[in-house]
């Protein structure tokens, strides 16, 4: 190089983006710091700062991986036009001594010194030995103070402890323990039921992956909030399939390979959690299943054996489908029940609803107590418009927050068109949601549940006008389940149902709203079937996607 002033770079770097925020100068504490000690330097050897090299957030990484550090090295490589690379301590740059070593060598090819602000310095072979020796110093600290670490991690996971950042659904906070502060888990409040939603609904064999993020992410689920994202993020399909694959759900805490109990409050039961792996096993594998869907499997049982009747479908000579019921042990000759064909147990099952009745005081209790629901649910939906046009507010005070530091320097032109563009994002959503909100007509719905209460008075008629789905929510509603004999050879009879008639959860529901009994806590229909196990098929009954939304909000 030649000049009369030696030209010099220098380089700065922090572990965290964090240790950017701890000043009211943009860069932080730590970096002005460096900044000083640097420019002493400079004066010290003779050196003139031309550029400076800040690297945020690179916490523990190789030099390979700095990629601001990387472009220091290719100007130095490229451009030639400095004399030394100025750097604060050589433990803030250098993890081992392999990078220093080749740094070190690579500056030197092109003529550039390595200046430590705060260690020895010398070009002397003397001079090289001490800093070879800071190095392996520097190197072995930092493999001590990381085993250290990683055995501490170990022992709080052991004893059942969670290492590191609450997953999502719960959230970090402190407990004061005889006058301690400890650091714990505890489950969040707002995002911890839809968690357990999500197992619930995967569970059914009915959603995938996708389409159970895209149902969660509009009833509201979001990753905790971040200064860049106040918000929070939509929660990643893989994010997503990560979480029903995570047994810390199921209340264990997993660290270097070993599992163990942990402190923390499980959002999911063990049978919820197997059913969840039954799916994803399912859909692992190479070849793809067929399901056979329809709104009876599920709901039929052997009255001779106790066993489930499992829906398969049988191929005549012309390869056409033809769908039959059997009993599940009937294939090992364990059962003698026959194999129905589909239509016949359809048509035993609309004739079982013959022997059904349904008082008049009793339809005029379910009219009554279901246009309460409909008056509370407006109330809610009234409550739900005032919210959200609330946030629509907020966001409007946002978006006229970033508009006002346009032309501050310290946030650049593409930082704030970032932040602009997630409010309107958010504003969308909210509009989306009020437009439905705003959609519901209430007036029509208690016309239906007239109608409906009407209808009650003949059920076998109202079978007949339903659809399949709606077919499937009815049959769930009055029975728990069908027990299939035969009355002829190849005909099938519904022997009975668990529940003494079809309208006894409906009396119980009555009885319940008007407190003539205490109120118990509905079983859910996997519960009641018993230890037969779950219904014969890959999809389990219905589960609506209105009761996404938690209660909190």
């Amino acid at each position: 190089m030649t000049g009369q002033r030696l030209r010099a770079l220098t380089y700065y770097r922090v572990s965290t983006k964090k240790q950017l925020e701890t000043d009211y100068d943009p860069d932080g504490n730590s970096i002005q710091t460096q900044r000083e000690d640097c420019r002493t330097a400079a004066e010290r050897y003779g050196y003139e700062i031309v550029d400076e090299y800040l690297e945020p957030g690179n916490s523990g990484t190789s030099i390979t991986k700095r990629p601001v550090f990387q472009a220091l090295l290719k100007r130095v490589a490229e451009i030639g036009d400095v004399d030394a690379v100025i750097i604060y301590r050589r433990n803030r740059i250098f993890r081992n001594e392999w990078d220093a070593a080749i740094t070190g060598r690579e500056l030197s090819d092109h003529g550039v010194r390595l200046i430590s602000a705060n260690d020895y310095t010398d070009d002397t072979a003397e001079g090289q030995l001490v800093a070879s020796v800071l190095d392996s110093i520097n190197a072995y600290q930092s493999r001590a103070q990381g085993n250290d670490i990683k055995r501490k991690m170990a022992g709080k996971a052991a004893r059942g402890g969670t290492p590191g950042r609450a997953k999502l659904g719960y959230r970090n906070v402190h407990e004061t323990i005889d006058d301690r502060s400890v650091a714990t888990i505890a489950v969040d409040p707002k995002r911890a039921p839809f968690i357990h939603t999500a197992f619930e609904l995967f569970a059914t064999g009915k959603h995938s992956i996708r389409s159970l993020r895209d149902a969660l992410t509009a009833a509201g689920l979001r990753n905790r909030p971040t200064k860049a994202h106040p918000a929070g993020t939509e929660v990643s399909p893989s994010q997503l399939e990560k979480i029903l694959r995570d047994r810390y759900y199921l209340g264990y805490v997993i660290w270097g390979g070993q599992e163990h109990p942990g402190r923390h409050e499980p959002l999911v039961d063990p049978e919820l959690f197997a059913q969840v792996q039954d799916v994803l096993a399912r859909r692992r594998r190479g070849t793809r299943e067929r399901v056979w869907r329809h709104y009876l499997k599920g709901l039929l049982w052997c009255a001779r054996c106790g066993s489930h009747l499992i829906f398969e479908p049988a191929r005549s000579r012309d390869g056409k489908p033809h769908f039959y019921f059997r009993c599940a042990r009937r294939q090992g000759g364990h059962c003698d029940l026959p194999r129905f064909p589909l239509t016949t147990v359809e048509h035993a099952v609309e004739a079982h609803y013959a022997t059904i009745t349904i008082s008049e005081a009793e339809r005029t209790a379910v009219r009554e107590h279901l246009t309460e629901a409909i008056a509370a649910q407006q109330s809610t939906t009234k409550a739900l418009r005032q919210r959200l046009r609330a946030e629509l507010t907020r966001l409007e005070h946002r978006e006229d927050a970033y508009l006002e530091l346009v032309g501050n320097p310290d946030w650049p032109a593409e930082k704030l068109t970032r932040k602009v563009q997630e409010v309107n994002l958010e504003r969308d959503r909210i509009n989306q949601r009020l437009a439905e909100a705003d959609t519901a007509d209430y007036a029509q719905a208690a016309q239906r549940i007239n109608a409906l209460a009407d209808l009650l008075a003949n059920p076998r008629a109202l079978y007949r006008t339903l659809p399949d789905d709606h077919r499937q929510a009815f049959n769930d509603l009055c029975f728990d389940k069908l027990y299939v004999d035969a009355d002829e050879p190849d005909t099938p009879l519904i022997s009975h149902a668990d529940l003494a008639s079809a309208h006894e959860p409906i009396r119980h529901y009555c009885d319940q709203l008007s407190a003539q009994r205490p109120s118990g806590k509905q079983k859910s229909r996997d519960s009641r079937r018993g230890s037969q196990g779950a219904p014969p098929s890959n999809e389990a009954p219905t589960v609506g996607l209105t009761g996404l939304e938690p209660a909190t909000p």
